[in-house]
């Protein structure tokens, strides 16, 4: 028997770097080689593993996954399979198939637990690593995560500490990715001293490079909030914001210049991607254009040296796209050559498609497009859908650029039908910063739906209307919207159990929607019989955006009457041409889908001069249709678990009128309450367990931010994420929904129109029908009257939510003894989701 060495190539994936802007995490490798005897008698079988081992050390990656999958089938001893899966998987990794590389590593795995050593266990733990770092360049970062927290619990012996640093940085990356950046920056620490402690500087570098880039994407983060403070007015929050983000781009630029240094004398790649990240963060803060200039040159003078590889193809896209025009075609040429190569599809098709999107910025179509569809081609050839739908896109822009609305529109919908068949894995993919999301998937949608607004025609093929169009869109774009912010699917699971249109005729219903674009607003009306009409405000986003910003403000300051003006101002954009329509169909209920920053306001303070809308109807909101379902309230059984906080939790200030809130909902509605001292976090799930609730009612501090992160309710013991509020609605007795939920005392960031999507998407991923809550601060006396009203109403044989609610607004407006009839006091309490 013939003992020769069969190559296993155990790769450490260490460091994320985002080379090409619009491309999901592309991952570095660091690359050791060791060897394991091959066990088998065949000299054949030998022959075909040691070919493709010499394909794949030449660069010929098809030709190597070639003589692997012959030969795999005759390998018969479990150790040599597991040692081929892993080559497979690795080849396929680099030529951008993932999913059959993870696939391997998994069989490579199995295979090598069954053997049972304990010598095993530092293999396994390399090839978990590797295919947690395959799940994370899908974008399923949750999923590497659970591979990785084990693995680096294991015990490493000193010979494979680096493989544990290794692991560390790919943990770190993969909280960085969810934007979970305290835990990122701890983990990278953690692998930072390791590799100083075991003086390799290679991983140090790669380390300071991790460290770096999480200090950026958590600076960016500061960043928006500070924004999102100053459009509010809280001056102090902005401050503080401001200068944390200052202070974290500082770090990061220090680190990645030490990175930079302990790079230099290594393999060029180190340097390489250090000097790629740091410039990243130069061009962004405004750096010295002289040190921009310098490290793109010696980007250029190390890229030479590289090998051919995935890194550096991405490298050359992103040197192309800060370079002269004539010398980008240039460099994207060698990147199209070096992917071909290595027979990496993936890397081709966004080499293709920049090619595609250089010519469109040049206004040379014809090329343009004939690049673009090669990309497409191409992602499609791998079912790579990540990249596949942003080529549609630009295949749609360059259509409509050329005036075949037809076709561009048809583009458009194969972008949108992309990004629905792979759901959050792209909307999730960088969930560091959402506006990734406003960048990159956003703008799709949008597009569209100007497209179908302004070529009616062409819109209508096969089409009862082009504004039915238009919705349809609309309705994706929210979906998308909550599960971006929220970052998983269970408003998915909240899809499935919406109803549509179904029953509005019945139960008399007009939903108006918006759709707010750069140049106009789009007002859609769909009347009870299904019909649908529209208008245009002919004024931009940007003037939208002021007048309703300026409305807020103005709403919320009850000392003064300065609204007036505003609001009549802006019922006359919006609500008066619909005036007729809404005369004719005589609604009971008008349900708004609003969007961007028309979710802001509240629709029933409008005023036509003489009466505010919610004199004239019953109105509430919800973030789609689809994402609604509809029953009315057992109004036998209206039990509730009232909730409340009246004392000081800083920097929180006592809530003086809370007692008196609980005690009303208790004596009209029965059930429990939890206040102060009771209202635990584990209290609050303990009954929920216990006993079936249709009412949870809160009345605490609370704040809809930006994002997750600023989202919150106000606990005795602690702060409630939005994350926990939702395990504990969804933790109820099984079977017995919560059909509403009240928040009292809550408000929403006025700097940013995405903060009701906390709102609108609590309600929606936990199953909860409706949720009832106050767009700003407002809790005082006012308060308790109108939610004794609301419950009173809601109580009331056939009352809908919507309905009661407007009935207890309708008394505040009509109040003259307590001054209660400023909007500022009940025009923030706003019915989302289910309204009757």
């Amino acid at each position: 028997m013939t003992n020769n060495k069969l190559h296993r190539f155990l790769i450490c994936f260490f460091a994320s770097l985002v080379f090409f802007p619009c491309l999901t995490s592309t991952t570095a490798a660091q690359f050791s080689y060791s060897s394991i005897p091959l066990k088998v008698a065949q000299q054949s079988y030998q022959q075909l593993v040691q070919q493709g081992i010499d394909n794949y050390q030449r660069g010929n990656l098809a030709e190597a996954i070639a003589y692997w999958e012959e030969a795999l089938p005759q390998i018969t001893v479990a150790e040599d399979r597991a040692t081929v899966h892993n080559n497979l998987a690795i080849a396929y990794r680099e030529t951008g198939k993932l999913n059959p590389a993870i696939k391997h590593w998994q069989q490579a795995i199995e295979l090598y637990r069954s053997q049972g050593e304990e010598e095993m266990k530092q293999v396994i733990a390399e090839l978990l690593l590797n295919q947690a770092q395959a799940y994370s360049d899908l974008g399923q970062y949750n999923r590497a995560i659970k591979l990785l927290q084990p693995t680096v619990k294991m015990e490493f012996p000193q010979q494979e500490q680096l493989t544990k640093a290794a692991v560390k940085g790919a943990l770190g990356n993969a909280y960085q990715a969810l934007g979970n950046y305290e835990q990122a920056l701890k983990v990278h620490q953690e692998g930072l001293e390791l590799a100083r402690q075991l003086n390799n500087p290679s991983y140090i570098s790669m380390a300071l490079n991790d460290l770096g880039n999480t200090y950026v994407s958590r600076a960016n983060r500061y960043e928006e909030q500070a924004n999102s403070a100053l459009l509010e007015g809280e001056r102090k929050e902005y401050n503080r914001l401001t200068a944390a983000f200052q202070e974290d781009r500082a770090e990061a630029k220090e680190l990645l210049e030490q990175s930079v240094q302990s790079a230099r004398g290594l393999a060029p790649s180190q340097e390489l991607r250090a000097l790629m990240n740091l410039n990243r963060l130069l061009q962004k803060t405004q750096g010295k254009p002289t040190t921009i200039t310098s490290n793109w040159q010696r980007v250029k003078e190390l890229l030479p040296a590289v090998p051919d590889s995935r890194e550096k193809a991405y490298v050359l896209i992103q040197l192309a796209e800060n370079s002269q025009s004539q010398e980008s075609f240039q460099i994207l040429t060698q990147a199209l050559a070096i992917t071909r190569q290595l027979g990496d599809a993936r890397a081709e098709s966004f080499v293709l498609g920049t090619l595609g999107k250089l010519y469109q910025t040049r206004n040379e179509y014809a090329p343009g497009m004939e690049w673009t569809r090669k990309a497409q081609f191409k992602a499609q050839q791998i079912n790579a859908p990540d990249s596949l739908y942003r080529w549609q896109w630009q295949a749609g822009q360059i259509l409509k650029a050329t005036g075949d609305s037809g076709k561009a529109i048809a583009a458009y919908r194969q972008a949108i039908a992309t990004l629905q068949s792979i759901r959050g894995d792209i909307i999730n993919a960088s969930k560091d910063l959402q506006f990734d999301f406003r960048d990159q998937v956003e703008p799709i949608y949008r597009e569209l739906m100007e497209l179908l607004l302004e070529t009616p025609t062409a819109a209508t093929k096969g089409e009862t209307s082009p504004a039915k169009a238009v919705v349809d869109t609309l309705e994706l774009l929210k979906l998308a919207e909550l599960q971006n912010f929220f970052g998983d699917e269970c408003v998915q699971v909240a899809l499935s159990q919406g109803e549509g249109e179904q029953g509005l005729q019945e139960q008399n219903t007009v939903v108006v929607y918006s759709v707010v674009l750069d140049k106009f607003t789009e007002m859609i009306v769909r009347s009870p019989d299904g019909s649908m009409s529209n208008y245009r405000v002919a004024i931009s986003k940007q003037e939208l955006e002021q007048e309703v910003t300026e409305l807020r403000s103005l709403l919320e300051r009850r000392q003064t009457e300065q609204y007036w003006p505003k609001t009549q101002k802006v019922y006359d954009l919006l609500i008066r041409p619909l005036e007729a329509k809404l005369a004719a169909s005589k609604p009971s209920t008008l349900v708004f889908i609003n969007d961007g920053v028309l979710r802001k306001i509240p629709m029933g303070a409008l005023h036509d001069g003489e009466q505010f809308l919610i004199e004239k109807y019953a109105i509430a909101t919800t973030p789609g249709l689809k994402l609604t379902s509809r029953q009315r309230l057992d109004q036998q059984n209206l039990s509730t678990l009232s909730l409340g906080l009246t004392v000081a939790r800083p920097p929180f200030a006592p809530l003086s009128n809370v007692k008196a809130e609980v005690t009303a909902v208790k004596e009209i509605l029965g059930g429990n309450q939890l206040v102060d001292e009771a209202f635990t976090l584990a209290n609050f799930q303990s009954q929920l367990q216990q006993q079936s609730y249709p009412i949870v009612h809160i009345a605490t501090h609370g704040k809809f931010g930006a994002d997750r992160q600023t989202t919150f309710l106000v606990g005795y013991d602690q702060k409630i994420s939005i994350e926990a509020l939702d395990n504990l609605l969804r933790s109820r007795r099984r079977g017995q929904p919560v059909e509403l939920l009240t928040l009292s005392a809550c408000q929403t960031a006025a700097g940013d129109d995405r903060s009701t999507l906390g709102l609108a998407g609590v309600a929606v991923r936990a199953g909860v029908g409706s949720a009832l809550a106050t767009l700003w601060y407002i809790n005082d006396e006012s308060t308790v009257p109108l939610i004794e009203e609301f419950y009173q109403q809601l109580s009331q044989p056939n009352v809908t939510k919507a309905e009661a609610l407007r009935t207890a607004q309708l008394r505040m407006i009509a109040d003259q003894e307590f001054d209660y009839n400023h909007p500022a006091v009940w025009s923030p309490f706003i019915l989302i989701g289910n309204w009757l």
